[in-house]
């Protein structure tokens, strides 16, 4: 009789502890096979043959309403959603976000999930328990696992400051867990308050530690080899022997020339035959352009040819075959002034505006 009491006593004060929103959270809180059971009995057994996924936020442990996402093949978009809560179903309509971007990953039926999400909060609350990660609240997700038709629960836990703090992958149709990600925001974090992350999943973090007692060891953080700045055993190469750069040597070095200025006009020199960096004869040349028939296009502009002194004529003299033009005996010769001004009767006064 007096362990009875105990045990009641326990109980008692166990339910003193909880908040009043708590107890009413876990009063109206439902499973998701109980919100696929309300949909089913409001709108029939067709309405949920086929289901995307199934949503639950801020399950404490269960939520208060589950969001059903099924395939409609009489819709536009293929997809019907709904929403159950404790004793009532909202008709949520065609969905319109998901097709033809953020399509589902695929379809189940609920005769493939053998894990409730009751069942996967369990296995869960055991995966955060050897982890030693304390949660306050819980996301679900259950959808088919990509490229298969298995079923898989993602269950994301959040502390009291809404911070995720893990996400745990089990299948919902045997319970394995699939993968789980830890991140450590307490004194198992890194250096500088950068949280610490654990992943199944990746390479060489199966033995790290999670214990609260001390920092991480760093065979735990680095297990493939030495952290950073420590020795890797490579020989490392030694500087030559001799005075480094900037000590004397007792050697009169020669003062060092001053660079050339750059000038924005400077004319290049041309290259100097058989020096270093020059064209050689037979080296091969840069690509060209070519057209469809492979000729190389040459597109620079050729030089004018060369003109010899014995063709130049003045172009004022008359042409060679035409007989030079006789003087007009009627008029007077004309007579060009040598200081300049030039002749009126050559060049015409302007007309005169009327």
């Amino acid at each position: 009789m007096n362990r009875f009491l105990s045990l009641l006593l326990t109980a008692g004060s166990a339910m003193a502890l909880l908040s009043p929103t708590d107890v009413s959270a876990q009063r109206n809180s439902i499973s998701a096979q109980e919100a696929v059971d309300l949909v089913s009995s409001n709108f029939g057994p067709k309405s949920i043959q086929w289901i995307a996924e199934i949503r639950g936020r801020s399950g404490v442990p269960q939520p208060s309403d589950w969001e059903v996402l099924t395939f409609d093949q009489r819709m536009p978009r293929l997809l019907y959603r709904f929403w159950a809560t404790a004793g009532r179903v909202v008709d949520g309509g065609p969905d319109e976000e998901r097709y033809p971007l953020n399509i589902p990953v695929g379809y189940f039926n609920m005769a493939q999930v053998g894990v409730d999400s009751v069942a996967a909060f369990t296995i869960a609350e055991g995966e955060a328990r050897k982890a030693k990660m304390a949660f306050d609240s819980c996301d679900y997700l259950l959808r088919v696992r990509e490229y298969s038709t298995e079923p898989i629960w993602r269950l994301e836990l959040f502390d009291a400051r809404q911070q995720i703090v893990g996400k745990i992958y089990i299948s919902a149709n045997t319970g394995a867990v699939r993968r789980t990600v830890w991140i450590y925001r307490d004194t198992r974090s890194l250096a500088g308050g950068v949280p610490r992350i654990v992943d199944s999943m990746a390479p060489n973090q199966a033995g790290v530690g999670t214990g609260l007692t001390s920092a991480p060891a760093p065979s735990q953080l680095y297990p493939s080899g030495p952290r950073p700045g420590e020795s890797t055993g490579i020989v490392q190469m030694q500087p030559p022997a001799g005075p480094q750069p900037g000590q004397q040597s007792g050697i009169a070095q020669a003062p060092a020339r001053p660079a050339p200025r750059f000038q924005e006009n400077m004319i290049p020199a041309p290259p100097v035959p058989n020096a270093p960096g020059a064209p050689q004869p037979g080296a091969p040349q840069p690509y060209r352009p070519v057209d469809s028939n492979g000729n190389v296009i040459d597109n620079s502009i050729p030089d004018p040819p060369a003109v010899s002194g014995s063709e130049m004529r003045d172009l004022r003299d008359a042409p060679a075959s035409e007989p030079a033009a006789k003087p007009d005996p009627t008029r007077p010769p004309i007579e060009v002034p040598t200081t300049g001004g030039g002749s009126s009767e050559r060049i015409p006064p302007p007309p005169i505006p009327q």
